[in-house]
């Protein structure tokens, strides 16, 4: 019975690799953490293209702040 939970790690270990090299191939820039995050929050109901717009906001904002910290130094 132990090998039951080891198989549906390895199934689940799988496929987050799947979806890690899925989103290289599409130059996302999320790492394995924060592609966890984001397949958790689908999982659990966010819609998608609003989670994708967030994050894209955020990083927009991200480039902002450090674009202005260069010109203050």
């Amino acid at each position: 019975m132990a090998s039951a939970p080891n198989a549906n790690l390895n199934a689940v270990r799988e496929t987050m690799d799947v979806l890690l090299e899925i989103s290289r191939l599409l130059n996302t820039g999320l790492d394995l953490e924060s592609l966890s995050i984001c397949v958790r929050l689908c999982e659990q109901g966010i819609n998608p293209e609003a989670l994708s717009s967030v994050i894209k906001e955020l990083r927009k904002a991200s480039e902002s702040l450090k674009a202005s910290e260069n010109c203050t130094n």
